[in-house]
């Protein structure tokens, strides 16, 4: 009977021990994929190439945001690049992110650029339309060779007699860590209506 007891006991402990193993490994795993609290802010570069700097202890695809408005800390660092890009005065610097066949789609235009060259000349068609466009990123996150932005999206349409601010998200599809896809999405109707301006407006240069 003693010894009934004893095996007993003992199968009950190594049966407790593995499950406060398994609660332990659970919790761990559990903080690493927790985002982590940014503790730094530096700005992002508008470069031809993905920045490959990033703080000692961020993820490798992460980098501080110097952009006051965005909630998650952290950003992919691809993210980081296109936004430092677009809201920079080089439109070669925005197409250098793009892989050479790369595609940037406007659906709410709608317009789509194909290749670096167009890319380029979409983001100077713009400048000009847009002087004062501005975006501030609020969210953005990565998953495998998809990105997603959440920005808010501002300026002055032209003839507008107010300015507009509306929501955007953006999705970028990668390829060898370039844009092989850039689509941006945003309500065109509440764009044009903050604005003042009629529903059927076109950019000067559809007309």
């Amino acid at each position: 009977m003693a010894t009934s007891r004893i095996r007993r006991s003992a199968a009950a402990v190594l049966t407790m021990t593995a499950v406060a193993t398994t609660v332990l490994v659970g919790q761990a795993m559990a903080d690493e994929d927790r985002p982590a609290t940014a503790t730094a802010t530096a700005p992002a570069t508008a470069t031809d190439t993905v920045p490959a700097s990033a703080s000692a202890h961020a993820p490798a695809d992460t980098v501080d945001t110097a952009d006051a408005s965005a909630r998650s800390g952290r950003v992919p660092r691809i993210a980081a690049a296109w936004h430092s890009a677009w809201t920079g005065e080089d439109p070669n610097a925005l197409a250098g992110l793009f892989t050479k066949d790369g595609t940037l789609v406007d659906l709410s235009v709608p317009y789509t650029s194909h290749g670096r060259e167009e890319i380029a000349e979409f983001k100077a068609i713009t400048e000009r339309l847009i002087p004062d466009a501005d975006l501030e990123i609020t969210d953005a996150f990565r998953s495998g060779d998809r990105v997603v932005i959440r920005t808010d999206y501002s300026g002055t349409l032209p003839g507008a007699s107010k300015s507009f601010k509306v929501q955007m998200a953006t999705v970028l599809e990668l390829r060898h860590g370039k844009i092989a896809v850039n689509t941006d999405y945003y309500d065109r109707a509440t764009m044009l209506r903050q604005s003042g301006l009629p529903a059927d407006w076109r950019p000067p240069a559809q007309r």
